[in-house]
């Protein structure tokens, strides 16, 4: 009767840890689940399982569990115990572990006696004993198999007891269940090691394709890179935060997916134009028309220097007329490169030179042309503004391109949160003009991380790249005006994740002083 209800009790156990191979998402649970079954039905002192490391050098303990010596299963910290090496210092098999001989044999090894036997050189099993003060003896081992045939762990038991607390030997009974057992385990580690081969593939795809696209530009190698980084800086900030987001934590899942989506939040530049994403210069196009102007204002002070000798009563005007020339040039040339700061006195003289001619041999010579005045009036970088619009236009391209692939459940958002780093919260943002309450933290996240890394950026071919105090004085604003997250700036300034970055990506003359109190006023008080 005892037998029957013991059975029973197995029975149910059996069928909980079936359903559990289809349902648990814990793998260590499940092989707890595993193990501690093993080693309720055969009645042994010991138990552990093993996991072949990521580099098929090792057996990395997974489980382990040694009643006689108190050690519970799953009360243990794994990482303080020794990993199995798989081979010797020549590079051969190791045959003197057991667990080791199970990985290399591929097969169910049920010992009587340990001391006592000649299958495999036990001085492996010698020395744990007497490093712990064990004794072993009986030992049942079984490989975790794929489909390939290919071993993925070891289960391994020691010391069956019969009902007095001696020791005996595994019976074939107990064979068939623990080989039972390790079939659901390998189960289990195929399917876990399928989905991390596979999430890994993705991240190996996604990080590629991200440094393609860095790579088309010649001014802007890493920025994917950067901004990836500090939204996993700030996304990890918020998990160990316990004031402004003490009620927010990103679970493992949800990590993985804003990162993700902080290294695909450009992937629409793939279509955008090299000479956008290039365009150093106002004037420049597929070269730097600003060429052309010095050109033309050689040619004018070539004539007014021969007027000079034909007209000697005209010297000094024409003289003050190549020197006007001279200095409208080199305003020409800085505009060009978009580092003057555009005020109305800038457009003044702007103005005034577009509006300049000179009649030689007879035709009506402009110091600029329409389409020259209209790039170098840009007020703002290097970009006109239907440049810009082609070059903002990448952000609909990641939604549309993301949209389209089918990403695992647990990391469906990835399309929106990747393109959503243009948007404002007070509306005003690209493309869809969306308000606080449609922008998810993770978007937010990855909108100051793009801003913070952009102003700070020293490869951008029409600007420096600006201290940390202006940086952050700037994104102040910018949360005063409801253009980014105050929540989240707050974190960047009370944990120094500002300084984190730029001590690993900066000038040393960038990393200046940062009065934290008075940036917040900008957007506090």
């Amino acid at each position: 009767m005892i037998d029957m209800i013991a059975e029973k009790d197995h029975l149910q156990r059996l069928t909980k840890i079936g359903i559990a191979l289809s349902a648990e998402k814990d793998i260590d649970k499940f092989f707890k689940m595993v193990l501690g079954e093993a080693i309720s039905f055969t009645n042994a002192d010991a138990g552990s399982l093993y996991r072949i490391s990521r580099d098929k050098k090792f057996l990395d303990f997974q489980l382990v569990c040694t009643l006689s010596k108190n050690i519970l299963l799953g009360r243990v910290d794994i990482a303080k115990w020794p990993s199995v090496p798989l081979y010797n210092d020549l590079g051969k098999n190791n045959l003197n572990n057991f667990v080791s001989y199970i990985v290399h044999k591929q097969e169910i090894i049920n010992i009587e006696d340990v001391y006592n036997q000649k299958i495999f050189d036990n001085s492996g099993t010698r020395k744990y004993d007497k490093a712990n003060n064990y004794q072993s003896k009986s030992m049942l081992g079984v490989p975790l198999l794929s489909h390939e045939r290919e071993v993925l762990g070891v289960i391994q038991l020691i010391n069956a007891l019969d009902d007095t607390g001696k020791i005996v030997s595994f019976t074939e009974k107990h064979t068939a269940m623990l080989t039972s057992l390790a079939s659901q385990a390998a189960i289990a580690l195929s399917n876990k090691e399928l989905v991390t081969s596979l999430e890994d593939l993705l991240n190996q795809f996604i990080r590629t394709i991200a440094h393609a696209i860095d790579k088309k530009s010649k001014y802007t190698g890493d920025h994917i890179s950067r901004v990836a980084l500090l939204t996993e800086m700030i996304a990890n900030s918020v998990n160990r935060d316990n004031h402004i987001f003490k009620f927010r934590v990103f679970n493992s899942d949800e990590l993985q997916e804003i990162s993700i989506a902080a290294w695909m939040h450009d992937f629409g530049k793939i279509t955008t134009p090299e000479f956008i994403m290039d365009k150093s210069t106002k004037l420049e196009s597929v070269y730097d028309r600003i060429n052309l102007i010095e050109t033309r204002f050689a040619l004018i002070k070539t004539f007014l220097e021969k007027d000079i000798y034909r007209f000697p009563d005209r010297k000094d005007e024409l003289s003050r007329e190549i020197e006007i020339l001279n200095r409208d040039l080199v305003f020409l040339k800085d505009l060009n490169k978009g580092r003057i700061k555009f005020s109305d006195s800038t457009l003044e003289i702007l103005n005034r030179i577009a509006d300049q001619s000179y009649h030689i041999s007879g035709k009506e010579v402009y110091l600029i042309t329409e389409d020259e005045y209209q790039h170098l009036k840009i007020r703002e970088g290097t970009l006109s503004a239907e440049e810009r619009h082609k070059m903002n236009e990448h952000v609909l391209v990641t939604e549309e391109m993301l949209s389209r692939i089918t990403f695992p459940r647990k990391f469906r958002n990835i399309p929106r949160f990747a393109s959503l780093h243009h948007e404002k919260l007070n509306g005003n943002g690209y493309p869809h003009q969306y308000t606080e309450k449609d922008m998810p933290l993770q978007a937010r996240i990855i909108a100051i991380a793009d801003i913070f890394e952009s102003l700070t950026a020293t490869d951008r071919p029409y600007k420096d790249g600006i201290s940390l105090n202006t940086t952050l004085r700037i994104m102040a604003e910018k949360a005063r005006l409801m253009e980014i997250d105050k929540d989240i700036l707050d974190l960047i300034l009370d944990t120094e994740i500002y300084r984190t970055y730029g001590k690993r990506y900066l000038q040393p003359h960038q990393i200046d002083q940062v009065n934290v109190e008075e940036i917040k006023k900008i957007y506090r008080d």
